[in-house]
């Protein structure tokens, strides 16, 4: 009987220890498990924190583009509208008194060419050789010219110089002037 009670003592006693080990090592599998699980859930938030961010970033660079892009559309627009009206006004009989003005300012009508745009000068074309009869007998010429947009050009006939009156380049120069308003709402 000592010796079977010796024998389940012993068999307990590697019984409670297998028991302690397998519950060491799962505390330890449970530990690195946890630490594991941890460590997982750090990154999945760093990388939600990134992507976040970045769609963050990204939607602030869409929406700086869209507002450029809408700036240039509105001075574009607005450049549109400035030269529509200057060509406008170039396209009365106070083109005329305009032209008359320069020319007359400038003298020295022998050496100058007076260029106007093909459709205005058919339509102007008696009123400004009347208004300018004696100039155009001092040598001034006019023509018509595609190139110009309303508005005229008086140049040097050996190309030297010129005064640019067209609509294009008197919309350029008024440009700067719009109301600041305008102004801020579009360049600011």
């Amino acid at each position: 009987a000592s010796i079977r009670k010796d024998g389940i003592e012993v068999a307990q006693a590697e019984a409670k220890a297998i028991v302690d080990a397998a519950k060491k090592e799962a505390e330890l599998l449970l530990s690195k498990a946890r630490k594991d699980a941890e460590a997982l859930l750090a990154k999945a938030e760093r990388d939600i924190a990134t992507r976040e961010s970045s769609a963050r970033s990204s939607l602030q660079q869409a929406s700086r583009d869209v507002q450029i892009s809408l700036k240039a559309a509105i001075v574009a627009q607005l450049d549109r509208l400035l030269a529509d009206s200057v060509k406008k006004a170039f396209s009365s009989a106070e083109l005329i008194s305009l032209i008359k003005a320069v020319v007359t300012a400038v003298g020295d009508e022998k050496s100058k060419i007076l260029e106007v745009n093909a459709a205005q000068l058919e339509k102007l074309a008696e009123k400004l050789k009347g208004e300018l009869a004696a100039e155009l007998k001092g040598g001034l010429e006019i023509r018509p010219s595609e190139r110009v947009d309303g508005g005229f050009k008086l140049m040097e006939k050996d190309g030297t110089s010129f005064f640019d009156f067209t609509a294009g380049e008197v919309a350029l120069l008024l440009k700067p002037y719009l109301s600041h308003a305008i102004e801020a709402l579009i360049f600011e």
